[in-house]
């Protein structure tokens, strides 16, 4: 297959163009059965194990907003935006992490007794300068980690839900993300459909159906006893 924009050859299962990143399939077609597995995979990925310990709620929450105004807008772009705030909170939890660990490893250190002569004393009022030194090294290496565990996070959420939406937005925005036909009713949708249902009192759908009989009644159209057959059934 070769790319439209770049003319380069791409293997037949290639959703882009290798060089110029190009569709080179369209992406009105529903998901794959890999494709919706990566999608619950990355939900998985967020709830366990214990749900990264309440760090990963923030993320989930973003990704059902971003899910959420995308279908009422019809536009693909908060799930574009939602995977820019989903980077910077992981920027600002893992540099919030890496304060808690200096000061964890400063208070674990600096506070250590020491046996000097016949006295005992902390251990920052002894090696004060190294326990400073050890301290900063300690941060910069963490400092250093954070682009490259942001990334390695971002990847995940990349081939796990950013990449199988885009490469099929056009369908989800028509028919959602698990349709396997046009215009098909989600689960979601099913769910709240039969929910409403079970809430709606049934003496009104009852009491309707009374007054269309009497009106045939008075129409002549049935009689009096099949009006009462009728009535002793709904009122069951």
């Amino acid at each position: 297959m070769f790319c439209k924009e770049c003319g380069v050859e791409n293997q037949d299962e290639n959703i882009r163009c290798k060089i110029c990143n190009t569709y080179l399939q369209s992406s009105d077609s529903p998901l794959s059965g890999g494709d919706r597995v990566k999608v619950i995979a990355f939900f998985a990925f967020l709830i366990l194990p214990f749900g990264w310990f309440g760090g990963s709620i923030v993320i989930i929450f973003i990704a059902l907003f971003g899910l959420y105004i995308m279908k009422k807008d019809q536009s693909f772009t908060p799930i574009i935006n939602a995977k820019k705030w989903i980077k910077v909170y992981l920027v600002v939890l893992v540099l919030v992490m890496a304060t808690i660990t200096t000061a964890l490893y400063y208070d674990e250190k600096a506070y250590d007794r020491v046996h000097v002569g016949t006295e005992w004393y902390d251990t920052k009022e002894v090696y004060n300068e190294n326990i400073n030194v050890e301290t900063a090294m300690v941060a910069g290496a963490v400092l250093l980690a954070t682009p490259i565990v942001v990334s390695f996070f971002m990847s995940i959420f990349n081939n796990l839900f950013f990449k199988p939406l885009e490469e099929h937005k056009n369908w989800i925005l028509e028919h959602g993300i698990f349709a396997d036909k046009p215009y098909e009713k989600s689960i979601l949708d099913i769910a709240t459909e039969k929910l409403q249902s079970f809430q709606k009192p049934q003496s009104y759908s009852i009491a309707d159906e009374l007054l269309k009989w009497k009106a045939l009644l008075d129409q002549g159209i049935i009689t009096e006893e099949e009006f009462n057959t009728k009535k002793e059934k709904l009122l069951k």
